[in-house]
């Protein structure tokens, strides 16, 4: 996810187009303007698209003239599925059945679902049972307790019962299919005090408060009371400081201390865990609430690097509930204070598997060096170095190794003999040709849960042989296949990137690295913050940089079009790095990141190690990103040059940012 923002550069980036810029944008040019070269479709594929567009405009003659005329062909099931899908209600039951027989994969479970809820709706319990398959729709699930409870044969009230009162408990809200199944609980007094409890808790862990008022009208008025009451401290956690109101119930007053606590240690940890250690016997907190507590937060502290968090974190992971992310951060911060011996102790007392994580081997060994043993930290450097990773390429630094790429060539494919196989290779061929992208992602993304782990790597060559390179990388992911570097890293859209590389005076291999992490080449990616394409721009990014260049079409439209979101992406990338004059690293956490953060994460700094203050920046994600970026950019520089730049030459130490 990409979560970088902007502000206004301090100087404007420069985007001067060289001799050689305007001779790739005439290449360029030239290779956009139409061609023969797009496949002309069949008659088959046409017939598809004309069969579509009668199944929208529900002309029956002329879907039953396609249907019948795309017999044996692929995509024959689409055309069924999207017209019994649109006409569910008319469509005769021996249709469905038949389609769900004959297509055993996820359009099969798609049209079952919604003819489950259409038969749910017309109250066909007998052959809704039938049918049912278990499925993670709510509305599902309802609908099938509702059909236990109508039959209420044998078992079924029991096991009616038991789903009903799961659900009830599980889902702060309710869907309304599940109305029926609510009314039934109550009519018969099934909804127990206990239950109804459970379920406002639910709902004030998750900050849905006005839920919780609902809710607790199943209540009498003394306990509607304590709801209010533990909605107030929940909201306003600093009411912890003095005991509460002793009218409140020991689980209310429990509850509402608990995630109080939890609230308030994100603005004062310290604070939290004084009063934690004050009033834990007078809310009778169980071991495992508080050992939970005091890690949640020691977290706190750590995630803020307040001062008091090393004493906490030590507190946890020597006697408390401890976790690898405890363990982690105490490393961490140790790691930000450079305190080489806290750090080889924060090693040690991580679980043996952890401690020979290539991460924790690596600072094992930087330990090992600025504590003067350096024999120790050569041997760690030396056998990481064999490794084409992030830590590898600086443990090869160390050692005066070269980096070790590793590369494994692919075998030759039987294309023949592994359609034969997966039929789902076949129709993804032709939602391809027919320009079906969304289908025939959904198609890869089955076909990956079933193939045999010894195909992986040849449904892998026979998608980068389709172009569809995110589908090649992610097949290679399930199959852990990490050697295929042609698959892995493959180099699309090259002539946009090395002409926006030329332009912007940046490395090509550092766009490819971006353009990896990011997007994995899917040029229709958009996250859940609403980035965009390939680089996955911001819109408000975007619009800010395309401002600055001349670019207008700043629209999502425009932003997953592979040229154009590498033209903007690129220009961004460019004014972050004469932003900070250069720093790969840093421009690239701000790529991530924002600007913003990155300024708060420098502040201070004066020549820190750039290894270090990348394993030590706040944020999860933005640690892993930059680690991945500068991996594949080291990669890709190799892949296109046939030679690489040592991480060593593109991380200069940190200081502070504007």
């Amino acid at each position: 996810m990409n979560r970088h923002s902007i502000t206004s550069p301090t100087r404007t980036p420069h985007f001067q187009v060289t001799f050689l810029g305007l001779l790739l944008s005439l290449f360029i040019l030239i290779s956009f303007i139409p061609s023969q070269a797009h496949a002309k479709l069949t008659n088959q594929q046409q017939d598809f698209l004309d069969a579509w567009e009668a199944i929208k405009k529900n002309d029956r003659p002329a879907i039953a003239k396609y249907k019948k005329r795309l017999k044996g062909y692929p995509l024959l099931s689409y055309i069924q599925y999207h017209d019994y899908r649109r006409n569910i209600n008319k469509t005769p039951d021996t249709l469905i059945l038949e389609f769900l027989n004959e297509n055993p994969n996820y359009l099969g479970t798609y049209l079952r679902n919604r003819w489950l809820k259409k038969l749910a709706s017309q109250k066909k319990w007998k052959t809704f049972l039938t049918h049912y398959q278990p499925a993670k729709s709510i509305d599902l699930q309802c609908h099938h307790t509702n059909a236990l409870i109508e039959r209420n044969q044998g078992s079924d009230r029991k096991t009616a019962l038991s789903q009903a009162k799961t659900l009830w408990k599980s889902h702060a809200k309710l869907p309304k299919a599940c109305y029926p199944v609510d009314n039934w609980l109550r009519n018969n007094k099934y909804l127990t005090a206990e239950i109804v409890w459970q379920r406002i808790d639910l709902a004030i862990q998750k900050r849905q408060f006005s839920r919780a008022r609902t809710l607790m009208k199943d209540l009498s008025k003394k306990d509607q009371s304590m709801v209010k009451q533990w909605i107030r401290i929940v909201r306003k956690p600093s009411l912890i400081k003095k005991p509460l109101a002793k009218k409140l119930s020991p689980y209310v007053a429990s509850r509402a201390f608990v995630q109080a606590a939890k609230n308030l240690a994100s603005k004062d940890p310290v604070l939290a865990k004084k009063l934690l250690d004050q009033y834990q016997k007078n809310y009778h907190l169980s071991k495992t609430q508080i050992l939970d507590l005091e890690r949640r937060i020691a977290l706190r502290a750590a995630y803020k690097y307040k001062p008091a968090s090393e004493e906490l974190l030590n507190l946890v992971n020597t006697q408390g509930d401890k976790t690898e992310e405890t363990l982690r951060w105490q490393a961490q911060i140790a790691l930000k204070k450079s305190n080489w011996l806290d750090l080889m102790d924060a090693i040690n007392l991580m679980p043996k598997e952890m401690q020979q994580k290539t991460k924790w081997q690596y600072w094992k060994a930087r330990a090992f060096e600025q504590t003067k043993q350096n024999d120790q930290a050569q041997k760690i450097y030396r056998q990481l170095a064999k490794k084409r990773d992030y830590y590898g390429f600086l443990s090869a630094d160390k050692a005066k190794l070269p980096y070790r790429f590793n590369p494994k060539p692919v075998s030759k494919l039987n294309h023949a003999q592994l359609i034969k196989k997966y039929p789902a290779l076949q129709r993804i061929k032709e939602l391809l040709a027919v320009d079906w992208p969304k289908s025939s992602r959904s198609e890869w993304h089955h076909l990956l849960k079933e193939a045999d782990e010894n195909d992986l790597t040849a449904i892998a060559v026979m998608a980068s042989e389709w172009r569809q390179h995110p589908q090649a990388i992610r097949s290679l992911a399930v199959a852990k296949q990490w050697d295929q570097l042609d698959l892995r890293f493959p180099t699309p859209h090259k002539e946009p990137v090395m002409l926006n590389a030329e332009k912007n005076k940046i490395d090509p291999a550092w766009i490819y690295g971006i353009i990896r992490r990011e997007s994995a080449f899917n040029p229709e990616t958009r996250s859940s913050a609403g980035a965009v394409g390939l680089m996955q721009l911001m819109p408000k990014t975007a619009k800010y940089i395309g401002q600055q260049i001349g670019v207008k079409q700043t629209s999502w439209k425009h932003l997953t079009s592979a040229k154009n979101n590498i033209e903007l992406g690129s220009a961004y990338m460019a004014y972050l790095s004469e932003r900070y004059q250069g720093n790969i690293v840093l421009a690239t956490a701000a790529y991530n990141a924002g600007p913003h953060r990155v300024k708060r994460w420098t502040k201070g700094q004066k020549n820190f190690p750039a290894d270090q203050w990348v394993d030590t920046i706040t944020f999860s994600e933005t640690r892993a990103y930059v680690k991945a970026v500068l991996e594949y950019t080291t990669i890709f520089k190799s892949r296109l040059n046939g030679n690489y730049d040592r991480l060593r030459d593109i991380m200069p130490t940190i200081s502070e940012s504007k």
